[in-house]
């Protein structure tokens, strides 16, 4: 379901597939919004800067295909007594698996807490609920990938006449190539240089080795070009 298209064009992110809605404001923490996807996208809600850190790092890694917030699950406890634990994140892999995420500053993880997510793992595995379930707290954030995540979210806007160059470009690619000579090879200066980026988010394009994204970053080609 996506939005109508408002006055002059422009047409709103689809809605959240969250079972849930998120805060929309609060005067002790953090809530936001951000879109994902391409074209106009689907926008994801967050309750922490926590949460936004991790949206990020999940949705771009290459092994991602979708992430959505707040899926429900029905557990039970050691009396047979159901409740509703919203899974924070939930990231479809390219592979076809699910992963949920419960995400908590890692002073709030409880014992109690740590037992209801133990409840939950093993009954959502055991119902193909999920392939996994994680906790993901600030002590898992990777400072490089959250960078490159950051970055690739920045330049997600399609530029079609520079990403059309792009193709043809990384199309004849031979073996490893930098982000620079691949943006000369381009043209287009900044514009072409988002476009080689654009292409690492999309899965065509890898990174050699895990280090924040620059010129000098060597990329290979691992996904064909349509």
């Amino acid at each position: 379901m996506s939005y109508p298209f408002l006055p002059g064009g422009i047409c709103l992110p689809e809605v959240s597939a969250g079972n849930r809605s998120t805060q929309v404001a609060s005067k002790s923490h953090f809530t936001g919004h951000i879109t994902f996807g391409e074209g106009h996208g689907r926008g994801v809600g967050l309750e922490s800067n926590l949460e936004k850190k991790v949206a990020l790092i999940l949705r771009y890694a290459p092994t991602t295909a979708d992430l959505v917030e707040q899926q429900a699950f029905e557990w039970y406890d050691a009396d047979g007594e159901y409740y509703t634990h919203y899974v924070d994140l939930v990231c479809r892999l390219r592979d076809g698996r699910g992963i949920g995420y419960a995400v908590r500053p890692i002073h709030r993880v409880s014992a109690g807490y740590e037992d209801e997510l133990a409840r939950v793992k093993h009954q959502s595995l055991s119902q193909g609920v999920f392939d996994d379930f994680r906790l993901f707290t600030e002590r898992d954030v990777c400072p490089v990938a959250l960078h490159n995540a950051t970055h690739l979210h920045s330049v997600r806007i399609a530029e079609p006449d520079a990403d059309k160059a792009a193709a043809e470009v990384i199309g004849m690619m031979r073996g490893v190539e930098t982000i620079g000579a691949l943006r000369d090879r381009i043209g287009m200066e900044g514009t072409g240089l988002r476009a080689v980026v654009r292409h690492i988010g999309s899965g065509h394009l890898q990174l050699l080795r895990q280090e924040k994204i620059s010129e000098t970053s060597q990329v290979i080609r691992v996904m064909a070009l349509h």
